[in-house]
């Protein structure tokens, strides 16, 4: 049975890879939704949703094709925030779409 040692081992070995392979990292990923009502504020509380990250860029999910512009117009405070929250160069663009 391994220690916790191992275990943080195993999670930066994970992460290292992540990297590398140009993936998000998966905590972030988890993190930006489970913390979604904090971190959007407004305009984008109860108008949107994260999706995915892809390389530096968070996804988020308009709940109308009507919200996609006006949303990409605001992404200026939400990228503050999710500095704030994760560190410079985590999240460096948001991506607005339609819903699916």
């Amino acid at each position: 049975m391994g220690d916790r040692n191992d275990m943080s081992s195993f999670e930066v070995t994970m992460m290292e890879m992540f990297r590398r392979l140009g993936l998000p990292d998966p905590l972030v990923v988890g993190r930006i939704k489970d913390e979604w009502d904090v971190l959007a504020g407004t305009p984008w509380l109860g108008r949107s949703k994260p999706v995915t990250i892809q390389g530096k860029t968070l996804v988020v999910e308009a709940n109308s094709p009507s919200l996609v512009a006006f949303l990409r117009y605001s992404s200026d405070d939400l990228l503050r925030s999710l500095e704030k929250r994760f560190g410079p160069g985590v999240i460096v663009t948001i991506e607005v779409k339609g819903p699916q």
